[in-house]
């Protein structure tokens, strides 16, 4: 088998054991619709126009309120992590036993958010004010971010780290199971991509036939993916970084797949 192949082997994978556990998708249901508030309730206390202007009053606020939307999805995406991981140690997560596992974990959790935030207004200010060579270098720059933390999530809700300890973690049970070069992660990318697709598809079929209310339609499509994917990706993770410590995936995942999710470069 092919590395997609691999990949959407993996995909099936998770997607079994999400449907044995469709309650977790309430998780990033509740996580989007926090941050929504959140975003509204920033934009209308600081003001558009403030913003705009990049006046120097809206830079401590737009700070503040982008490492309380990481902290937010950073929190319940280690729930979902925390369900999942349940779940393969065979017991039966609830959307209370996963936020109750996070809530354990939430100081680490934010400290984690305001350094991950950081790293990201940095990334966007060079690329946006470094010109080309700005942009590849913050594009490459994030890239690298990405896959150091990759299992940052994972270890700070299952392993008891504090937020430095555990990106350092991160690191080495990336780089010691499967390298630099990430093959089968993009799977999730590419199924999401034909989900998108498909929806649009769909949409702008539906427009030709009942008009406007094609639109609630999309509106519902869009809500439903990003809730699934978002949920999947969650228990993506939680499955590799136990094959990554603990050499198994945990039920319904094969050991072979996963050894190839990633490979190193030749």
């Amino acid at each position: 088998m092919g590395s997609i192949g691999r990949s959407f082997a993996l995909v099936g994978h998770s997607y079994r054991i999400l449907m044995k556990d469709k309650e977790l998708m309430v998780l990033p249901l509740m996580s989007g619709a926090i941050i929504a508030v959140v975003v509204g309730g920033s934009l209308f206390g600081i003001g558009l126009d403030t913003i705009e202007q990049h006046r120097p009053a809206a830079y401590l606020p737009l700070f503040v309120t982008y490492v309380v939307i990481y902290a937010i999805g950073i929190f319940f995406q280690a729930a979902i992590v925390a369900g999942a991981a349940e779940r393969m140690r065979g017991g039966d997560p609830t959307v209370a036993s996963a936020l109750a596992a996070a809530s354990r974990r939430a100081g680490a959790i934010l400290l984690w958010a305001v350094v991950a935030a950081t790293v990201g207004l940095v990334l966007r200010s060079i690329e946006h004010r470094a010109g080309v060579i700005g942009k590849i270098v913050a594009r490459v720059a994030g890239v690298a971010w990405s896959l150091a933390t990759f299992f940052v999530v994972p270890v700070l809700v299952l392993e008891d780290r504090s937020a430095r300890d555990s990106f350092n973690r991160s690191v080495a049970v990336f780089r010691q199971t499967w390298g630099e070069t990430v093959v089968g992660g993009t799977s999730l990318g590419l199924a999401a991509a034909r989900a998108w697709v498909t929806l649009v598809a769909v949409v702008t079929l539906l427009a030709y036939v009942v008009g406007v209310a094609a639109v609630a339609v999309g509106i519902a499509g869009g809500v439903f993916l990003m809730i699934f994917f978002s949920a999947l990706h969650g228990i993506y993770v939680a499955s590799l970084y136990r094959y990554a410590t603990e050499g198994a995936g945990g039920a319904g995942f094969d050991g072979d797949l996963l050894r190839h999710a990633f490979v190193p470069k030749k």
